[in-house]
């Protein structure tokens, strides 16, 4: 799996409100910069001491190896903190945050596209970094890139055999993210333009989470999804052209594969341990290196930039 190097710093919205952020190590679309540990640590002796509770995380499971990785070592430096972080998908973090029933909820949609907007306006807004999507096959499939048209005609239901589009004869076996995944929500925004599948159309399974579609994929032939490059793996699956376009980093970067999100971590009235996590994932030593190591991509990388309509504009 995959998905150095000039230092330089970019600005992380939250809230509405911009957060300088100095010294981050850019990875995937430009390199990056070893950052010094006796400034960025989370935590000194005299804060390890202090800080403790419990801050419960929910939300998007394409956000969650990278999260679980910086909870690991953010409890290593605070022994009385516990990070405790479950799934459920983007729509159920920014519902559990709101109801108080989290103190983060993880997304890779905006919050508006999921909650009232007033509900949506009361929540702060975190955004660590950017995720790229894409589509991924069984291993057996004869097929390495499609084209957009393509793909929306496979997950409508109006193309359902792999002769279809220049592979092997055989059916086309869909296996959706289940209603509330941010990843579905930014595969179809991307693919799809706004079109749902007929009511007559069932994918072959519809999954709550980025690890079920990994198995679901390696155990049915001639099966289709996607996956956030965080779960990429070519032992696994086959992750597909788009448009000639291949998903990577450097593409995503550069505005010339069109499937990404931002990853956010919506906080509301957060208490001192919870936005000491949240600082934490902000900081050098999460951005400086563990982003790109678990498949992301740090935001100031990006050459273009979205907003809550979906709209991509020079960044």
């Amino acid at each position: 799996m995959s998905d150095s190097l000039s230092r330089r710093s970019f600005l992380s919205l939250a809230g509405g409100t911009a957060v300088a952020l100095a010294g981050l190590g850019l990875v995937g679309c430009g390199g990056s910069s070893s950052s010094d540990s006796s400034s960025d640590s989370a935590s000194s002796d005299s804060t390890a001491k202090s800080l403790s509770g419990t801050v419960n995380c929910s939300g998007a499971t394409s956000f969650q190896p990278l999260v679980e990785a910086a909870a690991k070592k953010f409890e290593d430096e605070n022994p009385d903190v516990t990070i405790a972080i479950t799934g459920g998908g983007s729509g159920q973090g920014l519902s559990d945050v709101r109801d108080g029933k989290a103190q983060i909820g993880r997304s890779d949609v905006f919050a508006e596209e999921k909650l009232d907007a007033s509900d949506a306006k009361a929540l702060t807004d975190n955004t660590v970094c950017v995720v790229g999507m894409g589509p991924i096959v069984n291993s057996n499939v004869d097929v390495d890139d499609l084209t957009t048209d393509q793909l929306k005609g496979i997950f409508t239901g109006q193309i359902t055999d792999w002769s279809e589009v220049g592979g092997t004869a055989g059916k086309i076996q869909v296996i959706e993210r289940k209603a509330g995944s941010g990843t579905r929500a930014t595969f179809e925004a991307a693919v799809l333009g706004g079109e749902s599948a007929p009511a007559d159309f069932a994918p072959v399974a519809e999954e709550d989470s980025s690890g079920t579609v990994v198995e679901k994929i390696q155990q049915t032939e001639g099966a289709i999804s996607y996956l956030a490059f965080s779960y990429f793996d070519d032992t696994k699956f086959k992750a597909l052209k788009v448009d000639g376009v291949e998903a990577n980093a450097d593409n995503v970067c550069n505005g010339t594969f069109k499937i990404w999100a931002y990853e956010h971590m919506y906080t509301k009235d957060a208490d001192e341990v919870t936005q000491a996590f949240i600082d934490y994932m902000m900081s050098d030593e999460v951005q400086g290196s563990m982003v790109e190591e678990q498949g992301f991509i740090p935001a100031g990388d990006m050459k273009v930039k979205k907003d809550a309509s979906g709209t991509i504009t020079n960044a």
